[in-house]
This record gives C-alpha cells, structure tokens and sequence, in this order.
C-alpha cells in the first residue's frame, strides 16, 4: 500500500467514500501509534518483561480509547506544547472524523462542489493524521528499542507479511 496521499481524480461518486475510508485507515494507524506509546511506557525493563506481562499491559490498554491513551501519556512524556497541541487537535479530527463527518456534510454529498470539497478537507485530514502518528513514532520507537523492536525488526517482520499476502494472492 502507498503511503501517499492519493490525488483526486473526479472517477466516480464513490471517490467520497475511499477518501473517508483512507482517512479511517490513517485514523487507526494514529490509535495504534498511540497504543504503541501507551504500551512502552508502561512495560517493566527489559530484564524483567515476560510475555505474559506484556499480554496483560496489551489487553487492559487496547480497551482505551484513543482519548484515554493520549492522556495516560500525558504526565509522564515531556512533549513540546507544538506536539502536546498537534495531537490534541488530531485527537478532535478523529472524534469528528468517525462520529459526526457526514452528518456535518450533508448537503456537501447530495452536491458535485460539495463532494469536492469533502475530498480535500479528507486530504488534509489525512495529512494531519500522518503528522500526529510520526510525532508519536518518534517519541517511541526509541522506547522500544530497549526491548529490540528496531527498524530492522520491523521491516522483517513487514516483509514476512508481504510474502504470506503474495503467496495467499497466487493461491487465489
């Protein structure tokens, strides 16, 4: 999957939809950024972590919402009031995002300039969300390198994921 923002392209009516379904897709990222903050912020050193510790910190924490995992972060991280205030607005973006979007746009669907204009503020939405999840991965990928979750572990594992898709594809 590309990591660009797709162009609008004026194909069909349900260019609207990708573009929100995108934006949902960039908005889950951003929760599980914030998880994955949440997460290493609350694991023991590496000398004592378990599975078993890490299972239970992984369960009690994917109950929260994405709300409730910024503000867990809050008195423990020294984030720049630029960041602090980035990711408190994402956090809104989100909320209206998956809570009231096409109810706020309603006559924008029913009209041509209305749907158009959906897709660029869907554009940007998804932008801002991109923004707010490198925010979060730079402040905890360096965590979790203490428990050796470093680049290379990652693309390893990104790589296993494509060949398991690729073979499923050539099954199918």
């Amino acid at each position: 999957m590309s990591l660009e923002i797709p162009e609008i392209d004026n194909c069909c009516e349900k260019e609207t939809y990708a573009f929100f379904g995108l934006a949902a897709y960039w908005a889950q990222v951003l929760e599980h950024s914030a998880l994955n903050l949440a997460i290493v912020l609350n694991l023991p050193g590496a000398s004592l972590m378990s599975q078993e510790i890490f299972d239970n910190i992984y369960s009690t924490l994917t109950k929260k919402t994405f709300g409730q995992l910024l503000k867990s972060t809050k008195g423990i991280l020294n984030i720049s009031e630029a960041d602090e205030s980035y990711l408190s607005e994402a956090l809104e973006l989100r909320n209206i995002l998956i809570h009231h979007y096409f109810r706020e746009h309603a006559e924008n669907l029913v009209s041509t300039v209305g749907r158009q204009e959906i897709k660029k503020e869907l554009q940007l939405i998804i932008s801002k969300f991109k923004r707010a999840d490198k925010i979060l991965e730079g402040i905890y990928a360096p965590l979790w390198e203490e428990y050796g979750v470093t680049e290379e572990f990652i693309s390893e594992h990104l790589e296993e994921l494509r060949v398991k898709a690729e073979i499923r594809d050539n099954d199918a």
